[in-house]
């Protein structure tokens, strides 16, 4: 990878997701197509529920406040749709790696288990002072 790509995983309700605009805009492609990538790919599903396992419908409002639709990606469907435009966007290969690690790096984020009491709380500071 010649540059640090940055992406943003999102925890959507227990669901890890990241925007189809935020996506097209990634890879330098029109929304528009993308979506219509997307739509077609959800065409071929064979059940709306493996389909959720991939694409959410969703909108989103831009800075005019003007409502449009949108997609959110699962770790499943980014690697559907980058996959689809690997030969065509010269960075999307990058840009698949960059997702993969932050959807594993957002994984393991949430799965830190908080302490549930006080006294937890202070046998886990004073353990990590002591790492220090």
């Amino acid at each position: 990878m010649n540059e640090l790509i940055n992406v943003k995983v999102e925890n959507a309700n227990g669901t890890l997701v990241t925007t189809s605009n935020r996506v097209a805009e990634e890879l330098g492609v029109e929304h528009r197509n993308l979506l219509g990538k997307i739509d077609d790919y959800l065409s071929k599903f064979q059940s709306a529920k493996v389909s959720a396992d991939f694409y959410i419908p969703s909108n989103y409002r831009d800075s005019k406040n003007r409502e449009y639709r949108n997609y959110l990606i699962t770790e499943k469907g980014i690697a559907q749709l980058i996959g689809g435009y690997s030969s065509a966007v010269p960075k999307a290969f990058d840009l698949n790696v960059a997702y993969i690690n932050e959807f594993e790096r957002m994984r393991k984020a949430l799965t830190i288990r908080a302490p549930k009491t006080l006294k937890e709380a202070l046998v886990l500071a004073l353990a990590q002072e002591e790492k220090i």
